[in-house]
């Protein structure tokens, strides 16, 4: 600023002043002569200078100004007169230049306290330093200066460094710029993450504060190493360090350094990468190919103590593990069948047995062609016959990946093994059939006469011919009548298992009523069960619907069922008899409190001619039959018979049909 025309302007106003005072007898007319003068006089001085001059005087009324201060406010240059005040010629400003109320505001305020060396920018993007200079009663001189250039300079360079500052923050690398010294002339953003650092925290500090001992006194050394001697040991080229963050927690470091010199004034920028999780990564990775290599070593080991042949091929075919199991059992040499060496192909060509009858060979012979077999169906299991006559079963199984396993299984005894089954299986067939075929002869040869001795004592209990005499034989008749009966009962029981055995059961199915079926029994065993000081109890519901059955065998379903609950509960007991319709199907029950059997003895009483009891002298007597041929009959109607009890406790026989047997009102259509 020129201080000159500062002086020059307040001595004239001093003057003026002092004239005014000299002498009352002139009075006002040479004072405003001298006035005139004065501000001709520094009209003619301002009007010559760049910068733009305004004078007020003490009521903050301009007095004048040059031209450059009219052209710095172009749009308004012609507002711009002697006379107006200073918080009118703002608001003339700040509609002429678009200023808000708060740029107003701040204008105003700044008169009375005269505050000096505020930028602000006028018409045409032109930037002016203001400068306010205090004169005599209260007048101020304001001095606009051109700073446009400066400003488009400082405006670059801080667009320059807001760049620089926002490319350093958004890179994941730490970069950090420190002097010669060592001192952190700047921090990142990333910096700020990898070391929990702010960059106040940090900025005009030793870069050792982020580095542990011993590297932070050796990093020093390598920077003053170098300053003194120009010899490079960290500048231009990358090594690892360990870092320091602000928990105190030590982490690996890759580090960068370049030098940045400015005249005399040298800057180190350091690249900082932290790099603990590639480092937990080479290390996981060095660990699994160790583990690697142990588990290959211990598959090999394991594979080779296998007692099956294993061969192992990679997804493009190539053989990648081979035991020696493999080896023995399919007779390969040991040199020139490697890992690597061969494919799937060859390998099966190899075991490629030669027929030189030309015949149909029981097991299947491995062929060349089966390679293609197996890549279209890895999972294929197949026999192989040896030279020698051995069998061994060959199973590919695949692999993740495209890979697949070939193993080897010497099964020449299992298939000795299985042929002599076979054979005895086939006997045991034989053996049934012709075991079948003699009951159903026998029974026949039985029947005949035996409806004889059944006729005859019925004749004769009937007295058809005539009184009995003498009478003492009629209870031997009694005997002889009962005992056919129960022996023609026994012989039907043994065809009809016969028949459901060979799965020859013919069922009459109509239409039958259960209730019925269950109430026409109890009054059949009602005598015998009176007998024996025991109740039958029916529990049925008021309406039960029908059920798709043969009714002769339902009958003797339900007899053969509380029949054995009569004979196996001693006197006084209690035996239930309930049907149901329920959502699993139909659902016939016999609930007994009789002597119960145990789970050996629930498992062999569904054999032909097995008691619970079978010691010579058991105490109930019967054939056996009753609950095998009960549960054929049941399944022969897709049923499911099931035995629940407990020795001492009595037992529940459940008999279930099959939901679709079960006939409603609305499914009757017979």
């Amino acid at each position: 600023m020129d201080f000159a025309l500062v002086t020059a302007i307040a001595a004239g106003l001093g003057g003026v002043a002092a004239g005014v005072g000299v002498s009352l007898a002139w009075g006002t007319m040479r004072c405003r002569i001298a006035s005139r003068q004065m501000l001709d006089k520094m009209a003619a001085t301002i009007d010559n200078r760049a910068d733009g001059v305004a004078l007020f005087d003490g009521q903050s009324r301009l007095v004048l100004c040059n031209q450059a201060y009219r052209a710095f406010f172009r749009p308004i240059a012609e507002e711009i007169r002697p006379g107006i005040r200073f918080d009118d010629l703002m608001a003339v400003m700040a509609g002429g230049l678009g200023r808000d109320e708060a740029w107003l505001r701040a204008k105003r305020e700044s008169w009375p306290t005269c505050v000096s060396g505020e930028e602000d920018e006028v018409a045409d993007g032109h930037w002016v330093g203001v400068y306010s200079y205090p004169l005599l009663n209260g007048a101020q001189l304001r001095v606009l200066r051109d700073i446009t250039q400066r400003r488009q300079v400082q405006d670059s360079l801080e667009s320059t460094v807001a760049w620089l500052k926002g490319v350093m923050d958004t890179v994941g690398d730490g970069i950090i710029a420190i002097d010669e010294s060592g001192t952190v002339l700047s921090f990142n953003s990333a910096a700020e993450r990898i070391f929990g650092f702010n960059a106040d925290e940090v900025v005009g500090r030793g870069l050792s504060m982020l580095m542990p001992p011993p590297f932070n006194a050796t990093h020093q050394n390598h920077v003053a190493t170098y300053m003194r001697t120009g010899v490079r040991r960290i500048i231009g080229a990358g090594r690892e360090v360990r870092g320091m963050r602000r928990d105190g927690s030590i982490f690996p470091l890759d580090i960068s350094v370049t030098e940045m010199r400015q005249g005399d004034m040298v800057t180190f920028i350091g690249v900082l990468r932290d790099i603990t999780q590639r480092k937990r990564f080479e290390t996981a990775l060095i660990d699994g190919e160790a583990r690697f290599r142990a588990q290959a070593t211990r598959l090999q080991a394991i594979i080779d103590n296998m007692a099956q042949g294993v061969a192992v091929f990679a997804a493009d075919d190539t053989l990648i593990a081979l035991n020696e199991a493999a080896r023995r059992m399919l007779a390969l040499p040991t040199a020139g069948i490697t890992p690597g060496s061969i494919d799937i192909s060859l390998f099966l060509t190899l075991l490629a047995v030669p027929n030189p009858s030309g015949g149909v060979e029981d097991g299947v012979r491995l062929t060349t062609d089966l390679a293609d077999s197996i890549r279209q169906r890895p999972d294929m299991v197949l026999e192989h016959v040896g030279e020698q006559g051995t069998v061994m079963e060959v199973r590919s199984s695949p692999m993740p990946g495209g890979g697949l396993i070939l193993s080897f299984t010497d099964v020449t005894d299992r298939k000795r093994t299985e042929q002599t089954l076979r054979e005895a299986k086939e006997a045991a067939e034989r053996g049934n059939r012709a075991k079948n075929t003699f009951l159903a002869n026998i029974s026949h040869e039985l029947r005949t006469p035996l409806n004889a001795i059944i006729g005859f004592s019925e004749m004769m209990k009937h007295e058809i011919f005539g009184p009995l005499e003498p009478a003492s034989y009629r209870p031997y008749l009694d005997d002889i009548h009962d005992s056919g009966m129960h022996l023609l009962e026994l012989i039907n029981d043994i065809l009809d298992l016969s028949k459901a055995e060979a799965g020859m059961t013919d069922l009459a199915e109509t239409l039958v009523d259960v209730s019925g079926i269950v109430y026409g029994s109890v009054r059949m065993l009602a005598r015998r069960a009176s007998n024996a000081g025991l109740m039958i109890t029916p529990d049925l519901p008021d309406r039960l619907p029908l059920l798709l059955a043969d009714e002769r065998r339902m009958r003797q379903i339900v007899l053969n069922l509380l029949s054995n609950a009569v004979k196996f509960t001693d006197e006084g007991g209690r035996i239930v008899i309930s049907a149901r319709a329920e959502a699993d199907g139909f659902v016939i029950a016999v609930t007994d409190s009789g002597i119960g059997m145990t789970p050996d003895e629930l498992e062999r009483v569904m054999e032909p001619f097995v008691q619970a009891d079978a010691r010579l002298s058991r105490k109930y007597e019967g054939s056996g039959l009753g609950l095998p041929l009960t549960k054929a009959l049941v399944e022969a109607h897709g049923g499911v018979l099931r035995l629940d009890s407990e020795s001492g406790r009595g037992t529940v026989a459940t008999v279930t049909f099959p939901v679709t047997r079960i006939i409603t009102p609305d499914s009757a259509v017979l």
